[in-house]
This record gives structure tokens, sequence and C-alpha cells, in this order.
């Protein structure tokens, strides 16, 4: 029967999209859900913590939830720098505040805005969300029409809204990177998703702004 049907390897192949998803959901379901508990069981669950928990419980489901992508990136280099800049974040944990009470509520303010819009970005990219260079459907309605990486937009004001209250040589150049990468992301994916998709194209001539409407 095995024969039939192609043989194990087959079966993984078809099945490989799959398999990768239910392992990250896996791991970032731990993950998020040990450091959520953490942060309640410490008291620290706030307004600000809350949004974040929501997002990433949204994140993680569009992990399970969505499309198979129609093509990837293969050059491992372009990938590598995908990954980074979607996991710039953790480096900023753990890093003790140097701002004061003021310094920590803009900084909360801000990150809740990123938060929320964060959420809104990624209930309007819905099944077409990905986390490497990869096409899916080219998603244009709504924050999309605007410009053309309001995920990405979300993540840097994140990490502004962290270094308000988190200013140190570590953290503005590590900020700084986190930021070059975000850009030069969204430079390389735009030519891999221009590359295999028409609709691209016509959705870059249209949606003039990549990160700030009417500035860049």
């Amino acid at each position: 029967m095995g024969r039939m049907n192609g043989g194990p390897w087959t079966w993984l192949r078809r099945h490989a999209q799959l398999l990768f998803n239910l392992g990250l959901f896996g791991f970032f379901a731990a993950v998020m859900g040990r450091e959520t508990y953490a942060v309640w069981a410490e008291g620290r669950l706030d307004y600000v913590e809350l949004s974040f928990a929501v997002q990433n419980a949204v994140m993680v489901a569009l992990i399970l939830l969505r499309r198979p992508h129609q093509a990837v990136d293969r050059n491992p280099l372009r990938q590598a720098l995908a990954l980074t800049a979607f996991l710039s974040g953790v480096f900023f944990m753990g890093e003790p505040p140097t701002g004061g009470a003021t310094a920590v509520l803009v900084s909360g303010l801000i990150v809740f805005a990123a938060n929320v819009l964060g959420l809104a970005t990624l209930v309007n990219l819905g099944r077409s969300f990905g986390i490497l260079i990869a096409l899916r459907k080219v998603e244009t309605r709504f924050l999309y029409s605007l410009i053309r990486h309001p995920m990405y937009a979300t993540d840097i004001l994140l990490r502004v809204g962290y270094l308000v209250s988190h200013l140190s040589w570590y953290t503005g150049i590590l900020f700084a990177l986190s930021t070059f990468c975000y850009g030069l992301r969204a430079v390389l994916e735009e030519r891999f998703l221009a590359q295999q998709d028409p609709a691209y194209q016509a959705y870059m001539q249209r949606t003039r702004w990549r990160f700030l409407p009417g500035i860049f």
C-alpha cells in the first residue's frame, strides 16, 4: 500500500507545510503561553501586557490556519534576514528600565498602540500571514491599501515604545539593526513577490508607501 501511495517520503513532501506549521504552532504556543502565565503570576498583567498576549494568541492561531504558500524564496540568506527581523524583539527582553515614571507611561501608551495596530494588521492579513518570505495570497485591503508593510511598521513602533523606557547603547544599537533588517526584508520580499505574481506589481504601483503614508 505504501508503494501505491508513493511511500513515506511522498507523504512527507505532500504534508510538509502542515507539519511545519504544527511545529511552529506548538513552539510559539508553549513559549508565549509560558511568558503570559509568568506575567500574570507576577501581577504584571496590565492593559499593555494583555494587548500583547491577545496579539500573540491571534498570531499563533494564524500559524496553524494560514494558507499553504504558492512559492517560497529558496535563498537561505534572505530567509535568515527575514527570521532575524521577526525574532529581533526577543533580544530586547530583560533589559532594565532607564526612564522615570513619565517615560514608562509614554512607553506603555506607544506599546499598547503598536499592539492594537498589530492585532488589526493580523486580522487584516488573515490566512496570508507568514514569517518567512513566501507567496500566499496578496492582501491589498484596509491597512494594506495605505501602506505595503503595516505589520513591519507596527513591529518597529513596538520597539520605539520599548526604547522610550529602556534607552541604552545596547537597545539603541539593537533598534537600529532590527529596523534595518525590517527595511531590507521589505525590499527583498517585494522583489520576490513581484517576480512571482503580477498582481503584486500592480499593488505596488497603487500603494506607493512602505511604512508611513506620505513619507516612505
